[in-house]
């Protein structure tokens, strides 16, 4: 490069490394920032050093030039526990001192009722340890956290996805994503973060219309408030792919993979400008072979499944997908929390199993197990359907509602798994309400390769049996995990599970306040907009897999995590060549990398569970220590 001009904006090696997409940005900018007037708006004229300045100012792609001033206002400079302000947003109706009346937060649920029907009664049934636990996690807390402006859109709950979840939540259907929505939710709220809460698409493209308004006259409010009602919506154009002026407007935008697709297909410029923002509610992961479109199509042969990516290709940074267990460490696990009541330890218990299978579809084959369990037992369940194949055979007390469940819980012994459903938050209230788990082990895993749920899913993970964090991360005496077609096998686990009286127990991660910790620690400092700085650097602890390893099992191996953000320090000169015996380091688009003299030239599909098909890879991997109970938090994150 000999321009003076662009030798005084250029990017180092050594800021690439750590800033991966720059030269990509300034490459695109070249012709992109013809594409919109905005960027002329921000000071962008062609040159060079005005693509650097607006992508290391304006949208965070690049370092800051050392002899640029950055505006005091830039709230990428601000320091860690410097306080955002509050945009005074019409929607945002929620104020800190009101954060205990749950009247305000059901005001912002309200584009469909059904839809809001199980969340409200979870919240309000929990509402009480809620409020425990925050001031509990009060007393905790060093210093202030950022109130953050939020979107969430529930793309499930919409009436184009046609999956009637809301409708089915009272009526025995899949309570999953229902339970983690709802602790979302209210933990949000306890915080005091101001909300907008959508369950319907056009809700959604109103906040959005709303956003841009604001961006271009938040600082005329009678514009923003008098005359919005007087326009027709559907010819006001919001797409506008710069960020937002200013103060940033909105902070985060929680969706699920419904929401994320209808963003990416229908909303795709509001999307490009929120992109860093979103955090995608995803229960079983996504890995980084399924997250790069281009990687996939050009190995979709060897990943297995259906050789369709339909919740894949999103390519967005892989922890932005926050999951229901903390089974993926690329991603980051948000959870839920577990419901508990008081069980009273002295209590004689009935000599009941209960099932963990509520629809009619999930006990197909179950018979024999059922007449094995059932020389030891009554069986109870709580089946929406009938089950005349076993009338003879069980109690069934068709859809309970949480508080009935509980009681029910609470005068059995056993709860016992039929195999499906896969990675569901019951079997953690049987343990929190006293019981003994029978965990259905699968040999072989279920995945992509054996398992039809899975062939589409964007991930290769394994399950070795229904609940894999029970199995792992609990065990015995809470759990047992079998082989339930193994008659030996099931009368040795029942029996055992008669006799050991395991008290109520619930890991810290999965109460109200674990859950909430987290939720505020995550929330206010992981960070995709700007280069990472959590978790901090002097959490990083570096491992070198063994062969045919993942970097995810040589850190657990070691009592540690793979921990996806540190790849980008990992990947340089005095990491991949330490033996010195490196001619040349060379780069490659591999999930593999880095490893010794490879660098890694993709950050996208920088991975913690891809496993090397070479034996001669050995991985160079990120780790970090966790707080124990806490998974998602290493020990300098709080």
């Amino acid at each position: 490069m000999t321009d003076p001009e662009e030798q005084k904006c250029d990017i180092s090696e050594a800021s690439a490394s750590e800033y991966p997409n720059c030269r990509e940005k300034m490459k695109w900018m070249e012709e992109g920032w013809r594409t919109h007037e905005c960027y002329a708006l921000y000071g962008v004229n062609g040159t060079f050093c005005s693509f650097r300045i607006y992508l290391s100012e304006v949208e965070k792609y690049c370092p800051v030039l050392p002899w640029r001033e950055v505006a005091k206002d830039d709230i990428s400079v601000l320091p860690a526990n410097e306080v955002q302000p509050v945009v005074d947003l019409r929607f945002f109706r929620i104020m800190s001192h009101k954060k205990r009346d749950l009247s305000n937060l059901f005001k912002l649920m309200f584009d469909n009722e059904l839809n809001y029907k199980f969340i409200r009664n979870r919240i309000t049934l929990l509402w009480s340890k809620w409020l425990s636990a925050y001031d509990e996690l009060m007393i905790r807390v060093a210093s202030p956290r950022p109130k953050l402006n939020i979107i969430i859109h529930m793309g499930f709950l919409t009436e184009e996805a046609g999956f009637k979840f809301g409708e089915l939540s009272s009526t025995g259907g899949p309570l999953g994503e229902l339970v983690q929505w709802s602790d979302l939710i209210a933990a949000l709220y306890l915080l005091g973060h101001n909300l907008m809460i959508s369950t319907e698409v056009k809700t959604l493209e109103k906040y959005a219309l709303y956003i841009s308004l604001y961006n271009w006259h938040g600082d005329k409010k009678e514009f923003f408030y008098e005359k919005e009602e007087k326009r027709n919506l559907k010819k006001i154009d919001y797409k506008f792919p710069c960020p937002l002026r200013g103060k940033q407007v909105i902070n985060l935008l929680f969706t699920d993979i419904v929401g994320l697709r209808y963003l990416r297909g229908k909303m795709s410029d509001f999307f490009n400008k929120m992109k860093c923002t979103v955090r995608v509610l995803d229960s079983f992961g996504t890995h980084a072979e399924f997250n790069s479109q281009n990687y996939f199509i050009a190995h979709k042969n060897s990943l297995g499944g259906s050789g369709k990516n339909p919740w894949g290709n999103n390519q967005l940074d892989l922890q932005q997908f926050m999951t229901m267990f903390p089974h993926t460490d690329d991603n980051t696990f948000l959870g839920f929390a577990v419901e508990m009541h008081p069980v009273n330890e002295d209590i004689t218990r009935d000599n009941i199993t209960l099932v963990y299978g509520k629809e009619g579809y999930m006990w197909k084959d179950a018979k024999p197990l059922i007449e094995r369990v059932r020389k030891f037992t009554n069986v109870h369940a709580t089946v929406s359907d009938n089950l005349p194949d076993f009338d003879d055979l069980i109690i069934n007390h068709g859809v309970l509602t949480g508080p009935e469940l509980h009681a029910l819980m609470r005068r059995a012994k056993i709860f016992l798994g039929l195999g499906f459903p896969f990675e569901g938050p019951a079997p953690l209230e049987a343990i929190a309400s006293g019981l003994v788990f029978i965990n259905p082990s699968f040999n072989p895993p279920k995945s992509r390769k054996t398992a039809d749920f899975f062939k589409d899913k964007p991930t290769l993970r394994e399950l070795t049996s229904q609940n894999p964090y029970a199995e792992h991360f609990i065990g015995k005496p809470h759990v047992l995990t079998i082989d339930i077609e193994n008659s030996s096998q099931v009368e040795d686990a029942v029996r055992e599970a008669l006799h050991s009286k395991p008290t109520a127990y619930i890991p810290f991660e999965f109460t109200v306040l674990g859950m909430l910790q987290r939720v505020s620690i995550l929330v206010s400092k992981q960070d995709f907009c700007h280069a990472s700085r959590f978790p901090p650097l002097d959490a990083l602890l570096t491992v070198e897999a063994a062969s045919m390893q993942s970097c995810q099992d040589a850190c657990r191996q070691r009592g540690l995590l793979c921990e996806r953000s540190f790849f980008r320090v990992v990947n340089k000169p005095e990491f991949l060549n330490k033996t010195g015996l490196c001619v040349a380091l060379k780069s490659t688009s591999s999930p593999y990398a880095p490893y010794e003299c490879m660098r890694q030239e993709n950050p996208d599909l920088h991975s913690c569970a891809s496993v090397p098909n070479v034996p001669k890879i050995r991985r160079i991997c990120p780790c970090r220590d966790f707080i124990f109970g806490q998974t998602a938090l290493c020990s300098s994150c709080l």
